[in-house]
């Protein structure tokens, strides 16, 4: 999947995945127990255009390194392909993908990876050593995590390419825990992925 977690609305800090360079970090005195909420947020892979292109431009400046050679990215209604330069801000494409237009498109316009995904679902999980995936609750709003479910699935239901979807997550260490740094929870995505079509 093309979906990544983002820690802020503006989806410029997205959460790391598996090497912990930047992990959905909460600290909790395990002595005492306590607990800590945050607001997710769930969107495709994206970055905005640095720069005004016209309709024959193949090297495109984005504002923050982002995508994968190979992959098609949409921009305002024009699909791209990704020829080189993923991974970094300095692209080059392969213009008016899969049947739509080649146009111009204005510094700032945000290219997304063209796929819409269906019944989109999130679940903590925890594969190593004890299972902890109890201490974590997931819910649609703030107000819903008292009566979630620990460890339970959320539906988050279909996401169309550019749309942001966002969840609340509530991590709880219970009183006199051990474990000083806990770092193998993690939040597992699954859903259909398909196709933007325009």
């Amino acid at each position: 999947m093309s979906l990544h977690l983002y820690t802020d609305a503006a989806l410029t800090e997205p959460v790391s995945e598996g090497d912990m360079s930047s992990p959905d970090l909460a600290q909790i005195d395990g002595l005492a127990g306590g607990t800590a909420d945050r607001q997710l947020y769930l969107a495709n892979e994206q970055a905005a255009l640095a720069a005004d292109i016209d309709s024959a431009v193949t090297a495109i400046t984005l504002s923050h390194a982002a995508f994968s050679d190979g992959d098609i990215v949409i921009v305002d209604s024009e699909m791209m392909t990704v020829v080189s330069g993923g991974g970094t801000t300095a692209i080059t494409v392969a213009r008016a993908a899969l049947g739509t237009t080649a146009a111009a498109h204005l510094s700032g316009a945000v290219a997304n990876v063209a796929f819409n995904y269906e019944s989109l679902s999130i679940t903590p999980t925890d594969a190593v050593d004890s299972d902890e995936s109890t201490w974590c609750k997931l819910a649609l709003s703030q107000g819903e995590l008292d009566a979630a479910v620990a460890g339970a699935a959320l539906p988050l239901g279909n996401k169309t390419h550019n749309a942001t979807l966002s969840f609340w997550r509530r991590y709880t260490v219970p009183p006199e825990t051990a474990v000083q740094n806990k770092s193998d929870i993690k939040l597992r995505i699954t859903g259909t992925q398909i196709r933007t079509s325009v």
